[in-house]
């Protein structure tokens, strides 16, 4: 059985600063389902590995709405996954590598 505790202050990939409350492994670090809620009141409710952001999970923006729904690897979205707008409109869907959408349609 996995063992919840919660992180006041947990670093991410990212650098970002996060409250973590989830599952942990033996070495104290997120690892299963869980959630990290951001200072700048965002939110990630998803899967952890060793520490990092990896499997499926979403991204929540500080109203709730969606920011990225899709799968993540080594803490950065990678995989397939879709962003959204603030307002809620669809941004991307389709594949990412490293943090970064594939094929992103640019304005030129």
């Amino acid at each position: 059985m996995a063992d919840i505790k919660e992180i006041p202050e947990y670093t991410l990939t990212d650098g970002m600063i996060a409250h973590y409350k989830g599952e942990v492994n033996s070495e104290g670090k997120p690892h299963g389902q869980g959630k990290a809620y951001y200072k700048s009141s965002s939110m990630y409710d998803g899967a952890w590995v060793n520490g990092k952001r990896q499997g499926y999970g979403i991204e929540y923006y500080p109203d709730g709405t969606t920011r990225y729904d899709g799968e993540w690897s080594g803490g950065l979205r990678h995989g397939k996954g879709k962003s959204f707008h603030t307002n809620g409109t669809l941004a991307f869907d389709g594949n990412w590598v490293e943090d970064k959408p594939v094929n992103y349609p640019t304005m030129g």
